[in-house]
């Protein structure tokens, strides 16, 4: 008798050319761009500890399009007066990122080959102007999911409801690929075939998770 333990585990992969979805999400951060900079070092040493989680959390109203970034950060500032560093201080932080090229040009890809891409990512309005007019994703994504305008965020539930009901097709006509193990398992429960891309493995491990052979 084979032990479960010695059975392979069957990835379901989205570009699987035997059941290739019609759909398939892509996430941003971690799958097509990487930050320039390591955060931690930089938030503490302009508002010492604890700082960084602070900012963070301040974050995450905007996340789902309920304020402003720019007004939250303001805000933050009041309750932090002794931070060295301003408001565009801070919104730079989220424009410090790298496009990567092999990514980008797999999506164009997979989206000749006749699967729709769509991006699927947690933004708030300042980094979401930001990534659309410095990266041009309107150009490469036929639609895009911004979480600031769903008004929910991965991995909530409400956010991958959202993106289904827009889409108007089955959930196993829809992949998705992200590097937070969360936003993929809370994708699987809606029945979306979900893949955990580690950032590591760069485009090669990205081709590997989707089960892409063009």
């Amino acid at each position: 008798m084979t032990a479960r333990a010695d059975i392979d585990t069957v990835v379901d992969r989205p570009l699987d050319p035997a059941r290739p979805v019609s759909v398939l999400l892509w996430d941003a951060d971690g799958v097509l761009q990487h930050p320039q900079h390591e955060w931690a070092p930089r938030l503490e040493a302009w508002g010492g500890p604890g700082f960084g989680q602070a900012l963070f959390a301040a974050e995450l109203p905007a996340l789902r399009g309920e304020v402003p970034f720019r007004d939250a950060l303001a805000q933050l500032l009041v309750s932090w007066p002794d931070v060295r560093a301003g408001v565009d201080d801070l919104l730079q932080l989220w424009e410090q990122v790298d496009a990567d090229d092999e990514a980008i040009e797999l999506v164009r890809e997979v989206a000749a080959w006749g699967v729709t891409c769509v991006l699927a990512t947690n933004q708030q309005d300042h980094r979401k102007a930001y990534l659309r007019h410095r990266f041009g994703y309107d150009d490469v994504f036929s639609r895009s999911f911004y979480s600031c305008d769903l008004g929910a965020m991965k991995p909530e539930p409400a956010y991958f409801e959202r993106v289904l009901d827009a889409l108007d097709v089955r959930a196993d006509e829809v992949g998705f690929v992200d590097d937070n193990r969360a936003n993929v398992a809370s994708a699987l429960e809606f029945g979306i075939r979900a893949v955990h891309h580690d950032p590591a493995s760069g485009v090669a491990g990205l081709r590997s998770a989707l089960g892409w052979r063009a």
